[in-house]
């Protein structure tokens, strides 16, 4: 259970609320019961349920003998004569950020043929300064776009692409090595899926994701090798202490994006290097920088970036020609 937990935490927060409603299956018209269930309730009867495609309702018409005596265990008796529903509602609408990144999709995009909630949001980790990442598949649009506005208060960063434009995207991010829309699809959530293309981008971006970027071209090294040299060097040779801070925190990300590079590996900007760093076990270069800022010296941190450049194929100096591109 602890699983399915950690799965729907970002769908199914603190801030929501949930009911069980009651419809007669002799006519239609409004629910003939309805009453409040405890969020543990719903985490509890979900798994028995395929609510990927709206996981703020679930249908207890597929309740089926065998897990009916299940299912009122924790919701108690289910009337014969009725069909029954779980549905969602936010306690406090503002404050969740699924349903508003929903209302934004409402209000915005309504016939769109799929979106993506990414980012701290859809993992569960957000804090008062997150904002709401989203993908947005539109088949009408003049041509793909980037914004970023406030909706109920949650600052928005809205990625709007047709079905081409999010490939053509994809395959420069891949060409660089930094997937933000493949995580986005591969590990966010799902919010909307009109016609199976949600689906279709999830799988695809997994499967893209877990391939991992294009083995690295020796053209590619060398240049990442004489980058992270000449950035070392300086580093030997830097007396100012200013100078020297500044000079390993770009040392930092050279070595770093190296280190990744010989792994083969994704990469990523700010705090999505650090992560892929962690992931590769590179902690000694972070902690040997770390050693360097709070004053430690700076030998420990060079000896960790040579032993980078040694796994790359070592120094990249004398010898290094590149012609400049064609005009």
């Amino acid at each position: 259970m602890s699983g399915d937990q950690d799965e729907v935490r970002h769908a199914y927060g603190d801030n929501m609320g949930w009911r069980l409603k009651g419809y007669s299956k002799r006519r239609s018209g409004a629910p003939v019961s309805e009453r409040e269930i405890s969020r543990q309730q719903f985490l509890m009867i979900r798994p028995f349920f395929d609510a990927e495609d709206n996981p703020w309702l679930v249908d207890l018409n597929e309740v089926v003998p065998a897990i009916r005596p299940c299912i009122e265990h924790v919701l108690g008796p289910l009337d014969p004569d009725e069909d029954y529903y779980v549905t969602g509602h936010p306690l406090d609408w503002d404050k969740d950020p699924v349903q508003v990144a929903r209302d934004v999709l409402d209000a915005k995009y309504p016939l769109a043929r799929a979106a993506f909630l990414g980012g701290s949001v859809a993992s569960g980790t957000y804090t008062a300064n997150s904002d709401l990442d989203m993908i947005v598949i539109v088949d009408d649009l003049p041509g793909a776009f980037r914004e970023t506005l406030r909706h109920r208060g949650w600052p928005v960063e809205l990625f709007c692409h047709t079905i081409e434009s999010f490939w053509d995207f994809v395959a420069r991010d891949i060409e660089g090595r930094r997937p933000p829309l493949l995580n986005m699809c591969a590990e966010g959530f799902l919010m909307l899926d009109a016609d199976g293309t949600g689906q279709r981008i999830r799988s695809e971006a997994r499967a893209r994701l877990d391939a991992g970027p294009p083995p690295a071209t020796v053209t590619e090294l060398e240049d990442r090798r004489y980058g992270t040299t000449d950035l070392l060097e300086d580093l030997i040779g830097a007396r100012d202490e200013d100078e020297r801070l500044f000079v390993a925190a770009r040392l930092l990300t050279c070595a770093g994006e190296l280190a990744l590079v010989v792994q083969n590996r994704w990469l990523g900007h700010g705090k999505w290097l650090l992560r892929r760093l962690r992931d590769a076990k590179e902690d000694e270069l972070v902690d040997s920088y770390r050693a360097l800022v709070r004053g430690e010296g700076a030998e420990r941190f060079i000896a960790v970036v040579e032993a980078v450049l040694v796994s790359a194929g070592g120094r990249m100096e004398a010898g290094y020609r590149r012609a400049a591109p064609q005009r």
